[in-house]
């Protein structure tokens, strides 16, 4: 049971391999149920290390054993991890085959079992999403999270309201991403683990934020990470990490935010975790095109479309907004590498299938009526900065046109993204045409 403590809650893998050791030296070798979740307690140590492959090799080398014997709760707990791990690998087909196996399982159980069923259902929502079949990820996510609630599995909402989450702001559905941030909060408040926060929410709430405008709530839990006490896990600080990344680029920062991305890929590339691989990737490229490295940005895209390629990836792409839809298309005239052409025209489908998002019901004006004025107006500076951001100036030029540091260049445009409610550049420019702050000649 400590074992499984440290592992699952704490992803504290040198505690759990500890406890694990204890643990076999006590037990007989007919005692094989425990043996069995001792491999599952070890596997997730791995895990917790970001080798996710040794981890879905461990639960393997279990299965013919456990559907041996019969024992319906051992077997449940390898489909979730299984199917869990091989999401990670960024084995999307895979995942869902293990995961329809899990809940054909499981619905031919009587008892308490078919409750465990909202694991698989989740897992499924999740490729779902990510192969932009958002409404059927969205019922199977609200399928899952109902039988969470009436059973009460406290361990499992987190990660079904991390998912509705994320679908709900894929879809521009802001107050519905407001209300399951909310659920979501008082999940972890109920079942608190800042492991599985880390490595489940961190990134999604961040993309929230964000999405919202809400920089201050967001560099708020930065410091709060950066003053506590780093987690044992290195996927969870990874996780961190990449949220980080996030709200460095919706900052403008974007050296930053290289430095902190090109070793997290070099190590989740090492352990094979190309979910992770291909996100990172794809943050790597919207930094490369804010500092106008626009041959290199191309190149990571190329590789990133061959990755996601086999497996269908689609949101990960369209997370990214309109710069990279705008790569995609010159990658498609460069009749980029001839096998991956279909697929690439099926994200650039995606993107034009993107729904606007939706005002909450506090911003909501009918379309006829103008924009509104800024509550808090751009300084004559800030006009300056906005102008030249909308050229296509980098930091360094915008610095030399108006004789100023880099530095006070990146206040400013911190400041222009939070007064624009914006994430980045592209999106701050757009609002600013939008609300008719950017004169024809700039447009021009």
């Amino acid at each position: 049971m400590q074992a499984t403590i440290a592992g699952f809650y704490h992803g504290d893998a040198g505690a759990t391999r500890a406890f694990c050791q204890e643990a076999l030296t006590h037990l007989e070798e007919q005692q094989w149920a425990a043996r069995v979740q001792m491999a599952f307690a070890q596997a997730r140590a791995n895990v917790s290390q970001g080798y996710v492959e040794r981890g879905v090799l461990q639960l393997q080398a279990e299965w013919s054993r456990i559907k041996a014997k019969g024992d319906q709760t051992l077997e449940s707990i390898y489909w979730r991890e299984a199917v869990w791990e091989s999401t990670m690998a960024g084995k999307l087909h895979q995942a869902w085959q293990l995961s329809q196996q899990a809940i054909h399982a499981l619905q031919t159980l009587e008892g308490p079992q078919p409750t465990q069923i909202c694991w698989p259902y989740t897992y499924q929502a999740r490729i779902l999403h990510e192969w932009n079949r958002l409404e059927e990820a969205q019922h199977l996510a609200e399928q899952a999270i109902e039988l969470g609630e009436q059973t009460e599995l406290l361990a499992f909402l987190p990660l079904a309201y991390t998912l509705l989450l994320r679908i709900t702001l894929s879809q521009g559905r802001l107050e519905e991403a407001r209300k399951a941030s909310r659920q979501l909060e008082y999940a972890w408040r109920n079942s608190p683990s800042p492991y599985r926060a880390a490595i489940w929410s961190s990134v999604d709430q961040m993309r929230f934020w964000l999405a919202g405008g809400d920089l201050e709530q967001a560099r708020r839990w930065a410091r709060e990470v950066k003053l506590g006490d780093p987690l044992d896990s290195p996927l969870a600080r990874e996780r961190q990490n990449v949220a980080f990344a996030r709200l460095l680029l919706a900052e403008s920062q974007a050296d930053q935010a290289l430095n902190l991305l090109i070793p997290l890929v070099e190590r989740a590339t090492v352990t094979q975790r190309w979910n992770h691989v291909l996100e990172m990737w794809l943050l790597q490229i919207q930094a490369y095109l804010m500092l106008q490295r626009q041959r290199e940005a191309l190149s990571l895209l190329a590789q990133a479309v061959h990755l996601g390629a086999s497996e269908g990836y689609i949101h990960h792409f369209v997370d990214g907004g309109a710069a990279i839809a705008g790569l995609l298309s010159q990658l498609r005239e460069q009749e980029h590498q001839k096998e991956d052409l279909p697929y690439l025209e099926t994200l650039l489908r995606a993107f034009k299938q993107q729904p606007v998002a939706q005002p909450t019901h506090l911003e909501s004006e009918p379309s006829s009526r103008p924009p509104q004025p800024l509550l808090d107006p751009l300084s004559t500076r800030e006009q300056e900065v906005l102008r030249l951001l909308a050229s296509g100036a980098s930091n360094q030029d915008i610095a030399e046109a108006l004789v100023v540091a880099i530095s006070t260049v990146k206040h400013h445009i911190s400041n222009i993204l939070s007064k624009l409610e914006a994430t980045n550049r592209t999106q701050a420019v757009a609002r600013a045409r939008t609300l008719g702050l950017l004169s024809s000649d700039t447009l021009d």
